[in-house]
């Protein structure tokens, strides 16, 4: 790290030294002078994050002869001293017991929150900015893990914005999207069994999220794709600055920019709308830096809030967390409802799904309830290929295959489908507000209206 921190281009850079009472103030005081000769920038001032076992010290702004900001409640202290420095770089001299891997998890979201870098004697995490813009106005979707329902959130928000007649498309970036950035337009093609299935056979993945998008929303969509994610969502490789010139060129006025898994597009977007999954823990979240993704984003949508993924209790719980860190943010409770996108009335269901298996009740209950079918064979192994093949083969006599565009749902249950004279329906998962006042088509418009004025 002693390389990193003598590079020629820090000379413009600001540092704060991050520093506790378990070492006796001497040492901090000599590790903050060898920081000083390290560094060729400006050195700011010291964070002192707390832990009085030798702090002999009583004035330590007069000891160290800097400006010294002291933490009482790191939570709620440390975005402060952040703001008070405007550093470039937080240098880490700590150790524990005051400060331990989530602690430092979270001092790592609050400091990529507020466009600074997070630097230890062996760690880094480098805060680059979003470097892709866009002419359009835009919408940043992104969530704190896979399988949360992000893709579901976009193509729902793109059918809300349509019919309140705002143009919009969606770009979305996958781990299995094509090499060359493809253009669908959704009210235009017919993405049934057999364009699909072309796909398929041309060699891209035709269960591609901005495919899915497309099927559902009916807008035009550019898929795009992505390998490598980081603690703070940064990409590896990308072709999506290659995808949003083709956007930009695009009609629409409005743009939804969707990201994969945990990752985060890297487009310098007007707004940002996060996706949580009620079930995951918040353990988790602080260690995947999921901290950041909340103070960042502007509506933060709680997907899966039903028994028995989460109970009444951890709902409130994760809210109050949210909250906590971002109380300016709408949060909004939702629940995935599938809803096939043909009729399913009177027929024998083998149903493909990513959910998650403890919904299954929930899911078939639903849709026989709703839709009059029956479902003699509910599959969640849509993701698991041989897992999947093994229920088509165990499953009882069905007329119709319903899935999810997601995974194995063309290369196994289409090709099956269309093999053996089974129809095959595509579903969407619709998510209804759950549990309080919040409106989500109301909050999102409040964010577009946000940025017209």
């Amino acid at each position: 790290m002693k390389s990193l921190l003598q590079k020629k281009d820090n000379r413009d850079k600001k540092i704060v030294a991050l520093i506790d009472g378990e070492h006796y103030p001497d040492v901090s005081r000599d590790a903050i002078k060898l920081l000083k000769d390290y560094f060729p920038g400006t050195f700011s001032g010291i964070i002192f994050l707390g832990g009085t076992e030798k702090l002999t010290a009583c004035d330590l702004e007069d000891y160290f002869g800097e400006k010294v900001h002291m933490i009482d409640d790191l939570d709620s202290d440390f975005c402060s001293a952040l703001n008070f420095f405007k550093p470039d770089i937080a240098y880490d001299l700590s150790d524990e017991p005051v400060v331990d891997y989530r602690i430092r998890m979270k001092i790592a979201s609050f400091c990529m929150a507020n466009k600074c870098s997070y630097m230890g004697p062996d760690f880094l995490f480098n805060r680059e900015p979003r470097y892709i813009k866009s002419q359009k106005d835009t919408i940043a979707i992104i969530g704190t893990g896979k399988r949360i329902g992000k893709t579901a959130i976009s193509s729902y928000m793109a059918r809300l914005l349509i019919e309140d007649n705002i143009d919009v498309a969606i770009v979305a970036m996958g781990r299995g999207g094509p090499k060359k950035p493809q253009v669908i337009k959704g009210d235009e093609v017919n993405i049934d069994e057999k364009y699909l299935l072309r796909l398929n056979e041309s060699g891209l993945h035709a269960s591609s999220d901005y495919i899915e998008d497309a099927l559902l929303s009916k807008v035009t969509t550019i898929g795009c794709r992505r390998c490598g994610g980081g603690f703070a969502g940064k990409i590896f490789m990308t072709n999506l600055e290659e995808g949003m010139k083709i956007a930009d060129g695009l009609d629409s006025e409005l743009l939804i920019i969707e990201g994969s898994g945990a990752s985060i597009p890297q487009v310098d977007t007007d707004s940002t709308i996060c996706i949580i999954g009620a079930f995951q823990e918040w353990d988790s979240l602080i260690g995947y830096l999921g901290i950041y993704r909340i103070i960042m984003a502007d509506i933060i949508i709680l997907t899966m809030c039903e028994e028995p993924l989460a109970d009444t209790r951890k709902i409130e719980y994760l809210e109050s967390k949210i909250k906590k860190f971002n109380p300016g943010a709408a949060v909004i409770r939702t629940v995935f409802r599938p809803r096939p996108l043909s009729g399913i009335r009177g027929k024998k269901v083998f149903l493909g799904m990513t959910a998650i298996g403890r919904v299954k009740k929930n899911i078939k209950d639903h849709l026989e309830g709703e839709y009059g079918c029956s479902i003699v064979k509910a599959s969640f192994n849509l993701s698991r290929r041989d897992e999947l093949r093994k229920d088509l083969a165990g499953s009882p006599g069905f007329d119709l295959i319903l899935t999810e565009l997601k995974a194995a749902a063309v290369d196994v249950l289409t090709d099956h489908g269309v093999k053996n004279g089974k129809e095959v329906v595509y579903l969407d998962n619709i998510p209804v507000v759950t549990g309080g006042k919040a409106d989500l088509k109301k909050e999102l418009m409040k964010l577009i209206r946000r940025r017209k004025k």
